[in-house]
């Protein structure tokens, strides 16, 4: 009798302490947040940056309550209403099967998600108020500037905030997401945000498929690995990128004018990524100011108002290949070439890039750094430059700053140096497991001085999650949280046993 009521006090205390096991996940603001994740949560997020990430590390339709934005990057021609028609941007916007996943929920900016200019906001909070019962999370998957995110907070919702500027630091972000000391702010690159968002689908219990999941990242990987080599024959033939903005505007006169506005590659995702793994980008002076340069300043041995290819030889900056923010892009064509005859967009050498936006998972990644490799390797020097690499780790705390004193000066562009390239996206998965997805509660801090040499990453050493029933995917703190269980009911069994 002892031992029929002692097993039955054990499996009582085992069915107790697993309907309480509680994954936890330390956002970006610091805010731990726990959940049971064998359960699927039901969440709000925004939708491209945020749910087609999340759609290809495993999260269904069954969990997406509400989507605000849009679907596309910006410029793009997607049309939610006719996916298949494909789109301008096809390594980065949704396909079909993303679009049937975001039409499925609430659309909680329908006054601006077809709008090519960008559309980030609900267009009410007060539309998300009467969800609250349905929904256990709302998802901040941006750079922090959303006033309405403050609301959201005030209205008594859970939020997770996934930062896509700047790596976790106490020090960096307060809680109502402004910026307490900018030289503790470190920039994140395409990779460092995908491992973030794969950690987030785990504690949320998404259907992460290992093998999908894998898959993904070994293309990824090997995309990386392209994209490196071809950085380093772009070294070797003297070919120098740059981030522009492009714009067509009227003087005094009403006679148009081209321009463009600089940003530095430290400040943004995509060229923070490219730069990483070798590519030499072109730097500007400062990343805080984005001061329009026009065509007469730019050729600098044109007269002004009379910039033509006679004159195109001496530039304001030195380019073979331009990366141009998407929604710019869409400008150029036969009659901007006249008004910018520069002879990099004269040889068609440049691709899009989105600023800050779109959706950032491994197949994205790899479907971006695939594009882009294939133009680079076609791409030719065309513009003479005299300017020496300058020997500097990219991935550096002092590089990475975002108070004004990290990049490099006016057109300096970081040497290529193999052992210096971001090892975490050519770190191909075993395919046999998902790469590790550490308990973020517990992850490492970004250091708070400038004497640690690089900005931090996430640690090799995490545990690695398995699968279990049928694809979901525990965090260590799961495991932990289990083992603690056990441990707890077995001693309360021989309690129960000594004294029953």
């Amino acid at each position: 009798m002892m031992f029929y009521r002692t097993v039955s006090t054990l499996a009582a205390l085992l069915f107790i302490s697993s309907s309480s096991d509680a994954a936890t996940f330390r956002d970006d603001r610091g805010t731990v947040h726990e959940w049971d994740n064998t359960v699927k949560a039901k969440v709000a997020v925004r939708a491209g940056i945020g749910g087609v990430s999340l759609f290809h590390m495993g999260m269904t339709a069954d969990q997406l309550v509400a989507t605000w934005g849009i679907w596309g990057i910006r410029g793009s021609d997607f049309d939610p209403a006719n996916p298949s028609a494909g789109s301008v941007f096809p390594e980065l916007d949704p396909g079909p099967e993303e679009a049937a996943f975001l039409s499925g929920a609430v659309n909680l900016s329908p006054s601006c998600y077809t709008n090519p200019r960008g559309c980030f906001q609900m267009d009410n909070v007060t539309d998300l108020i009467p969800l609250k019962d349905q929904i256990d999370f709302v998802l901040f998957i941006d750079n922090g500037v959303d006033e309405k995110f403050l609301e959201v907070d005030a209205a008594g919702f859970p939020v997770i905030f996934v930062d896509t500027f700047y790596e976790y630091n106490e020090n960096c972000r307060a809680f109502n997401y402004s910026l307490i000391d900018p030289s503790m702010c470190y920039g994140r690159s395409m990779i460092d945000i995908a491992n973030r968002l794969e950690e987030l689908a785990v504690f949320l219990g998404s259907d992460v498929d290992v093998n999908a999941l894998n898959e993904q990242k070994q293309a990824a990987c090997e995309a990386a690995s392209a994209l490196t080599d071809a950085a380093a024959q772009a070294h070797e033939r003297g070919i120098r990128i740059k981030n522009i903005w492009l714009a067509v505007n009227q003087d005094e006169n009403g006679t148009s004018y081209a321009s463009m506005s600089d940003y530095d590659p430290i400040d943004l995702w995509v060229p923070r990524t490219l730069e990483e793994l070798g590519m030499p980008l072109l730097h500007g002076d400062t990343y805080e100011e984005w001061g329009e340069i026009t065509a007469d300043q730019y050729f600098v041995d044109c007269e002004p108002g009379n910039v033509n290819q006679d004159c195109n030889g001496n530039t304001y900056f030195p380019v073979d290949f331009w990366m141009i923010d998407s929604r710019s892009s869409r400008l150029v064509d036969d009659n901007f070439k006249l008004l910018f005859p520069d002879r990099a967009i004269l040889a068609d050498q440049w691709w899009y890039t989105p600023m800050n936006d779109g959706p950032l998972s491994y197949k994205i990644i790899a479907s971006y750094l695939t594009g882009f490799t294939e133009r680079i390797l076609a791409a030719e020097n065309v513009q003479e430059a005299t300017e020496e690499c300058t020997p500097v780790d990219p991935k550096s705390i002092a590089h990475l700053k975002a108070d004004g004193s990290g990049g490099l000066p006016l057109n300096a562009f970081v040497c290529y140096d193999r052992s210096l390239i971001q090892e975490e996206y050519l770190q191909c998965p075993d395919l046999s497991a998902p790469a590790p997805t550490a308990d973020s509660a517990s992850a490492p801090t970004a250091p708070t001085t400038a004497s640690e040499p690089i900005a931090p990453t996430p640690s090799a050493s995490a545990p690695t999650p398995t699968a279990v029933d049928g694809g979901s995917v525990p965090t260590s703190s799961v495991i932990a949280t289990r083992v603690d269980s056990m441990i707890g009911a077995l001693m309360m069994m021989l309690i129960a046993a000594i004294y029953l």
